[in-house]
């Protein structure tokens, strides 16, 4: 199939009317990549893609596509073509839309061979529907988001039609009402009823979840190839731009996002939530951890039910146990945070046990500070780090200390007041209580 040109409208807003942010499965760049892949497929001349965002367009398909503004949705179709350098091409122009996705190149090769075939100017996607509930009729509609134009015949009322709305939808009254007064010939391939699951017509909200099930499972079959083992398929997603190693087992109910990588032999264990991060090989990811925009390495371990917020490393074989939460830490190797902490603006150095309850007092109301804690030092269980503050390599921080000053390596810091102890208090305190209940007691009866 040579000299084949293919535009592709891609509108930036979900269909209906709505306002909202779709998950990243199913965000705008997902679906355009998903429609290049197929497109890609035909062995186009050249793709022109009408995009508002041309950074979403992966570097992989900047030889191919030639990127357009939405502006240019008001053009004549020969414009357009003027405007990705191929006015004078041959062959056939094929203009598809977000309203129509392919679920695999199949069903296009289909319509183009049909085209050709028949000698059609311009070719619509058409449907026949037989029968309505108990009264036997026959009707037709066009489907919206795909026509087919031969480049070969006349081509003067390429001037005259826009075929796009400002809306990025395909004008296909526009574009039949050109051709008929062109007196060209206007087919359709009808659809078989075999042939309604080849693509999904995106005219709603609820048409992105059926497109983004669709890339789910298309997901999962390809992970599963690369030996990627899923122990409940069905209740897992994956985003298409992710990438997972061989050998890593995926419990249900996980949740991996945007373009996270996981390596080799990793485990994630139910309900995780993995965005924008990278895992290096035989990570560990105990229960209900949420990771995003963090860098984890070679056997690490994280959870259960911690939280890893953007700009955290875990080095090589550290340990970060149940409710830890980090944000812009990077945490030593071998290094273990095992219980209740928070560490915020943080360098920990290698080897270091940070005990239950510790947490770094980072941000002071009006700025955010650093905490830096040195090699084989050892924080005791409820510690505050009042940053900025450093811990020296080696150094012991007593538990229940209020740490705001620097402590020296290999030094022990005590940072609590005296306890203090009152023999017979709580004795003396109970007796009090009771004798003062007593006296409330014959004060009531005496008022009756």
């Amino acid at each position: 199939m040579k000299n084949k040109l293919l535009v592709l409208a891609c509108g930036d807003d979900v269909s209906g009317g709505q306002k909202i942010k779709l998950p990243s499965i199913v965000s705008g760049s997902s679906l355009l990549n998903s429609r290049l892949e197929t497109l890609a497929r035909l062995n186009p001349e050249r793709v022109g893609l009408l995009h508002s965002r041309p950074e979403d367009l992966p570097e992989v398909w900047k030889k191919l596509v030639w990127v357009l503004p939405l502006e240019a949705l008001s053009c004549s179709l020969f414009t357009l073509m003027e405007k990705i350098k191929k006015a004078k091409t041959t062959g056939e122009l094929i203009l598809i839309t977000a309203e129509f996705f392919p679920r695999d190149a199949g069903f296009l090769k289909k319509v183009l061979a049909f085209h050709q075939k028949s000698g059609y100017d311009l070719t619509l996607i058409g449907e026949r529907i037989s029968s309505r509930g108990d009264r036997p009729l026959e009707d037709y509609f066009v489907r919206p988001g795909l026509a087919l134009i031969s480049l070969d015949g006349q081509r003067k009322w390429l001037r005259q039609v826009r075929p796009f709305k400002p809306s990025g939808q395909l004008d296909v009254v526009a574009l039949v009402e050109a051709a008929w007064t062109a007196g060209l010939r206007i087919g359709f391939y009808w659809v078989k009823e075999a042939e309604k699951e080849s693509f999904i017509p995106v005219n709603s909200l609820a048409d992105y979840g059926r497109v983004a099930e669709f890339l789910r499972k298309a997901k999962i079959a390809e992970l599963e190839k690369r030996e990627v083992f899923f122990l409940d398929p069905a209740s897992v997603w994956i985003d298409p731009w992710a990438k997972i190693g061989r050998g890593t087992v995926i419990y249900p109910s996980v949740v991996i996002e945007g373009r996270s990588q996981l390596g080799k032999d990793c485990l994630v264990y139910p309900h995780c939530h993995i965005i924008n991060s990278r895992l290096g090989n035989r990570v560990t990811v105990h229960g209900a951890t949420v990771i995003e925009g963090c860098r984890i390495d070679d056997e690490a371990q994280v959870g259960p039910f911690s939280r890893l917020r953007p700009e955290t490393r875990l080095r090589r074989g550290s340990r970060v146990g149940n409710f830890v939460e980090m944000k812009k830490t990077v945490f030593g190797e071998g290094s273990k945070a095992m219980h209740l902490s928070y560490l915020g603006d943080t360098r920990v150095e290698k080897n270091v046990n940070v005990g239950a309850g510790t947490i770094t007092c980072n941000y002071d109301g009006v700025r955010k500070s650093r905490t830096f804690i040195g090699r084989e030092a050892f924080i005791g269980s409820g510690t505050e780090l009042v940053a900025p503050v450093r811990v020296g390599r080696g150094a012991y921080v007593a538990a229940g200390s209020t740490i705001t000053e620097n402590v020296k390596p290999e030094a022990l810091a005590i940072a609590r007041a005296r306890q203090v102890q009152k023999p017979g208090w709580a004795r003396e305190r109970k007796v009090r209580i009771q004798s003062a209940g007593k006296k409330a007691a014959r004060v009531k009866k005496a008022k009756k």
